[in-house]
């Protein structure tokens, strides 16, 4: 009987846990590799050819990935506040592909940063890049 109590509350406090989680929001990023490239340039063994392409990089892109990360925070926001105030089906309709918009533009984003990094690094470095970000 002990052990029937025990595998209930095991069972019961991992299925609250489960749902108390925040769920991960749709725009977290697919891949992430620039960072992994950042920590590990050295045993990349990056030249500096690809070493001033890497700062450069991060001179722009990250900027221009949070810039469009926000519109899609704000987007969801709005429509959020639109469907709890009762907006008309269309106007929310609307917002809502505003926002399918704003994701789809940052998972490309994403895709063509690792296209980036493709023709940057050779194929062995990909590759080492590849098992460092499973890590």
């Amino acid at each position: 009987m002990k052990t029937y109590v025990l595998a209930a509350v095991l069972g019961l406090a991992t299925a609250t846990a489960a749902f108390a989680a925040p769920p991960a929001e749709l725009s977290d990023p697919i891949v992430a590799y620039t960072p992994v490239i950042a920590k590990n340039a050295d045993l990349l063994g990056l030249t500096e050819e690809q070493r001033a392409d890497l700062k450069a990089w991060l001179a722009s892109m990250p900027a221009q990935r949070e810039a469009l990360q926000n519109a899609a925070v704000e987007a969801r926001a709005v429509l959020r506040a639109a469907i709890k105030d009762g907006a008309p089906v269309e106007t929310r309709q609307k917002m809502a592909e505003e926002v399918g918009k704003l994701e789809t533009q940052l998972v490309m984003m994403r895709s063509n940063c690792v296209d980036h990094w493709r023709g940057v690094l050779s194929e062995a470095q990909f590759a080492q890049m590849l098992e460092l970000a499973e890590q």
